[in-house]
């Protein structure tokens, strides 16, 4: 006789899914749905422990919970690394001791907070910029592991923030690609936006991807978040020998894709990594305006950290704003997102470089 398949984390399932898991041990939808309300609240949104919580609901919702629900996610904090911007890079451990990081991105404006999470402990894409590729794949993390990221996240900006704002957004950005494990993501966000748990506004979620056509109508069918694609380059040639993703959907078909299945009145964020001298002239700034031609997207330009690769260097300013101001000629809404984090190793392209040792060949330019 098989063994029963154990209990799910507490994080880990949508509300729906884990409230039918109460009732099949006995209680009626309603208790069930009151039940798992209560414990969410508690354990997840208030922090208290779990038999706490376990303990304040009544004798047959307790005694269900008990056997249909294992308590949260635990990952632990291995770094805490806060940068002079106020950017907090969390270097954090799973249970069977993957390293993963997730940072929080305080806005220069002061008008939001977010967090940046992980959906897989590295990367099987190999981007020759991006740290996290070098790693390889270790392995995809569960929804309660993308969950308790936040929870994590949260808890420690909440006691650093000050009067700066608290943590209401969430991009899917940092290790990973988050379309090589939707399932996991799609479950996280439904928890992260449930009223009952942490309330996040789908449209304070964004999932990137560097362009897993195969996956962009489950993305849409399963997932209640903006898109964002990272594109990096305005031909196929350089895009292939930077983003290995490109040799399988290239440009051409990236494209055709994303008019056939981005949903109506939707568009998506294209991120463009600049590159000093390989991808950030006004030749390439014509290029990339000719593929976002007939496609409903906005722009961000982001200035390339120091990484792997010391031939893809930080452009300098003077650059990235004429690369910006061809954009806007084009009519292209382009903003520029400056690093954030950088001396920590949480800007973008730098995760789990110092957590595992694997730091970057080579300074920023002067």
């Amino acid at each position: 006789m098989p063994t029963p398949a154990p209990p799910a984390a507490l994080d880990a399932l949508p509300f729906d899914l884990a409230a039918r898991a109460l009732a099949s041990h006995g209680l009626r939808p309603s208790q069930a749905d009151a039940a798992l309300a209560a414990l969410w609240r508690a354990v997840l949104v208030e922090e208290q422990p779990w038999a706490t919580g376990l303990a304040a609901l009544g004798r047959a919702a307790r005694s269900a919970a008990a056997v249909a629900v294992a308590p949260p996610t635990t990952l632990r904090l291995a770094e805490h690394a806060l940068a002079a911007d106020g950017t907090l890079r969390l270097g954090l451990t799973t249970a069977d001791g993957q390293a993963i990081e997730t940072v929080v991105i305080p806005a220069p404006g002061g008008d939001r907070t977010t967090v940046c999470l992980s959906s897989q402990a590295g990367c099987a894409f190999a981007c020759r910029f991006c740290e996290t590729g070098r790693l390889g794949l270790q392995r995809a993390l569960g929804s309660g592991e993308i969950v308790a990221q936040f929870r994590l996240a949260r808890a420690a900006w909440q006691a650093i923030r000050g009067t700066r704002p608290p943590v209401g957004n969430v991009v899917f950005m940092g290790m990973g690609e988050p379309f090589d494990n939707l399932a996991a993501v799609a479950a996280a966000l439904a928890v992260l936006q449930d009223d009952r748990a942490f309330g996040l506004g789908w449209r304070s979620c964004t999932v990137s991807t560097v362009g897993v056509v195969a996956q962009l109508p489950t993305f849409f069918a399963t997932c209640r978040a903006h898109l964002a694609v990272s594109l990096n380059a305005p031909d196929d040639e350089r895009r292939s020998f930077a983003m290995p993703v490109n040799r399988r959907w290239p440009l051409a078909e990236l494209k055709r894709a994303l008019q056939s299945h981005l949903p109506a009145g939707r568009d998506v964020l294209v991120e463009y990594v600049l590159f000093d001298g390989w991808n950030d002239s006004a030749a390439d700034a014509r290029l990339l305006a000719g593929w976002l031609a007939g496609l409903p997207a906005r722009l961000n330009l982001i200035v390339a950290n120091p990484g792997p690769d010391a031939a893809l260097r930080t452009p300098t300013m003077a650059a990235v704003e004429a690369f910006r101001a061809e954009m806007q000629a084009a009519g292209v809404r382009a903003l520029v997102r400056h690093p954030h984090g950088r001396e920590v190793g949480g800007a973008c392209g730098q995760l789990a470089g110092r957590l595992r040792g694997a730091s970057s060949t080579r300074d920023a330019p002067s």
